[in-house]
Formats: structure tokens, C-alpha cells, sequence
């Protein structure tokens, strides 16, 4: 049987506390079972979670623990809802990619088809490229709001 690895990830608690994780965990366990696939397990759970960790940064538990047992072959695919789940940074983005691809596993969203054809790649990297852009105008927005609150003296 194919063994999936599901990976889910929010930023904030605030996301996975408004079903940010449980509409990721719905999709991906309803596109395991259609498929036949079962399911790898973390440390007794068997998704891969990281709830509020930046979808920037590359240090993150879950991912970490999932690259591993990518690389010691115990997953035949990674499940993931969305490319920008995986990561925010372009780079980031295609060095996973490249690792799972390197290690023979399959790499699937549920927001999209993976299309390996050139014009399947390159729009791949367009989307990361995206939520590269929507990752720094969050940040953006969100260093605007504190300095607009410590003016307001809250």
C-alpha cells in the first residue's frame, strides 16, 4: 500500500484555531482515502502538523521530522493542501521540492495537479513566487498595525 505523508501548516495559533487546520486535515485525509493511500505516522499522530510556525522559515518540527522520514524512504508521497503550506520563500519551495523529487516520493497538492511538463514547473514557481510576494506584504501590513497602535498609545 502507497503510505502518505499528510503535512499541515498554520502561522498563527489564532489560523489553526479557525479551522485552518481542520480544512487542511479534511482535504488531505478525503484525498488519501479516495486514492487508497495509508497513512505515515509522526510520533503516534499520523499527519505531520505544524500550527504556528512561518510558512518562511524552514526550522520548523514537523517539517523537519517529515524530511527525514522522506529521506530514510518511509513515505511513498506527500500529501500537502497547498503549495504555500510547504513554504512562502521561493527557494525554500524548490529545495523541498527537489528533496522529495531526489528521493523517488511523489509530491501532491490538493489545490492543484502536479504537473511535471516545463510549463507545469514554471507555473509552480510563479504561484511560489506569489506567496513569497503575499508572505511579505502580510509582514508589511502587520508591522503598519502595531506602529499605527503604539502611536494610538494601546
Amino acid at each position: 500500500m502507497t503510505q502518505a505523508a499528510l503535512y499541515e501548516q498554520v502561522s498563527t495559533d489564532a489560523q489553526a484555531e479557525r479551522y485552518g487546520l481542520a480544512a487542511q486535515d479534511w482535504g488531505l485525509r478525503k484525498r488519501a482515502q479516495e486514492r487508497g493511500y495509508g497513512l505515515a505516522t509522526d510520533g503516534g499522530r499520523d499527519a505531520f502538523v505544524d500550527d504556528g510556525y512561518s510558512g518562511g522559515d524552514l526550522n520548523r518540527p514537523a517539517l523537519s521530522r517529515l524530511r527525514q522520514a522522506v529521506r530514510e524512504g518511509q513515505v511513498d508521497v506527500v500529501l500537502c493542501y497547498d503549495p504555500d503550506r510547504l513554504s512562502r520563500n521561493l527557494s525554500d519551495l524548490l529545495l523541498l521540492t527537489d528533496e522529495v523529487e531526489r528521493a523517488w516520493v511523489r509530491l501532491e497538492f490538493i489545490t492543484q495537479e502536479t504537473d511535471a511538463s516545463p510549463e507545469g514547473r514554471m507555473f509552480f514557481a510563479m504561484r511560489g513566487a506569489v506567496a513569497e510576494y503575499e508572505r511579505g506584504k502580510i509582514r508589511e501590513r502587520t508591522i503598519r498595525g502595531r506602529l499605527q497602535k503604539a502611536r494610538e498609545g494601546d
